[in-house]
């Protein structure tokens, strides 16, 4: 059974009290289990053992017809993955998929050409990737140890009642947002509220996903994905909401009608411009309608939430990446010992240093980034940054 569908999810919905528990109970456990460096020394055979043993596992079960080997991908099979298999291919690393009772679980075997075969979740990570900060997806604890370290971070605290809530927003700047400590998608997250009843309809909403809701400044600009390999900036991409951009004499509906024509909207990554709802209330807080005639190069948003399936776009910003941002994005790996990491950053101009720019900052850091969306930008130049991966795995290829 899927969940139901809920406009806070967006597109990926979840079942909102399961979620909040499993956030419960790994923010409990997590600190607990996470191996310090005697343990991480004790536990590295047992964790050599269990790369050598998954696999054979895996070919078990296929052997006794519990499980089924899929060798090509197919429609179940995710787009990160389809990305690591093809550049897996063109090394000559032969990868199957494992489908426990043909479900997809985003389980992987990859045998190398010098006969080294290791299994994977997602993305396959060196056995040191098991050192990466207990914290990495947890928004919260990462705003308060990143303030520390002086990396920018929007303004704000976390909160679990109500009250804590009112007063961590009367000491910030409004407009604020307010979001899931934990979690992924910008799910339950809401954007421009600037009074107390906003807030608490949105301290509420995040509370359905998460025990802990954060509340921020909402940063200025547009929202960029830096992905980092083995410790080396590997690519950026500015993430946009559904948009479009004046000319001056079209309405927003028509300026719509000819954005939807682009050949890239047709699917199966990105998608049409929808005058939800929810697209109506953004137009409505930038004092316009569908019928409003913006001016020339005036942005217009038609979504809060960068959503391919509402309409959000990308473009490729590597070759701009400012170093000071490129220096920043580094030393944030390097500060949570990750080997991949995808860092959501806010900045007005990406191409100018962070140092120059108030109200930018760091939103959130992924331990499994969709790295994916270098690969297939709508606009700019694709970045292979699967290479990076498979080159870490295994550095003599």
């Amino acid at each position: 059974m899927k969940p139901k569908e809920c406009a806070d999810c967006g597109s990926g919905a979840v079942y909102h009290r399961f979620s909040y528990v499993t956030v419960a109970i790994d923010d409990v456990l997590r600190p607990i289990f996470t191996p310090g460096p005697i343990m991480r020394f004790i536990a590295q055979p047992f964790l050599a053992a269990e790369r050598v043993l998954t696999p054979l596992m895996f070919a078990l079960t296929i052997k006794l017809g519990l499980a089924k080997k899929i060798e090509t991908w197919d429609d179940d099979t995710i787009l990160l993955a389809q990305v690591l298999w093809e550049e897996g291919k063109a090394r000559g690393i032969e990868i199957y998929e494992w489908r426990l009772f043909n479900l997809a679980r985003n389980l992987f075997v990859a045998r190398f050409p010098n006969g080294k075969v290791i299994a994977y979740e997602g993305i396959p990570f060196p056995p040191r990737g098991d050192e990466r900060a207990w914290w990495m997806d947890n928004k919260a604890e990462m705003k308060k140890r990143f303030t520390k370290l002086g990396f920018p971070v929007a303004k704000g605290g976390h909160a679990f009642f109500e009250n804590t809530a009112h007063t961590i927003y009367s000491s910030i700047t409004p407009p604020v947002i307010i979001k899931p400590h934990s979690g992924s998608g910008s799910r339950h997250t809401i954007l421009h509220i600037d009074t107390p009843e906003e807030l608490l309809r949105a301290f509420r909403i995040a509370k359905q996903v998460s025990p802990l809701a954060i509340i921020e400044e909402e940063l200025v600009g547009p929202v960029y994905r830096a992905t980092v390999v083995d410790g080396v900036f590997a690519a950026s991409l500015r993430r946009d909401p559904p948009h479009v951009i004046g000319d001056g004499e079209h309405t927003i509906e028509e300026l719509v009608a000819e954005e939807n024509t682009h050949p890239a909207r047709s699917g199966p990554y990105f998608s049409p411009i929808q005058f939800t709802p929810d697209a109506l209330q953004e137009l409505a807080w930038q004092d316009l309608t569908p019928t409003s005639i913006p001016k020339k190069g005036q942005r217009v948003t038609l979504h809060q939430k960068v959503n391919w399936g509402l309409g959000g776009t990308t473009a490729d910003t590597t070759a701009e990446t400012h170093q000071d941002n490129i220096q920043l994005f580094e030393d944030v790996a390097k500060a949570l010992k990750a080997p991949i990491v995808g860092i959501d950053f806010i900045i007005d101009d990406i191409a100018h240093s962070w140092k120059e720019q108030e109200r930018s900052g760091i939103l959130e850091c992924n331990s499994m980034p969709f790295f994916d969306n270098h690969h297939l930008p709508f606009k700019g130049e694709p970045q292979n940054v699967a290479s990076r991966i498979w080159s870490m795995v295994e550095p003599s290829k």
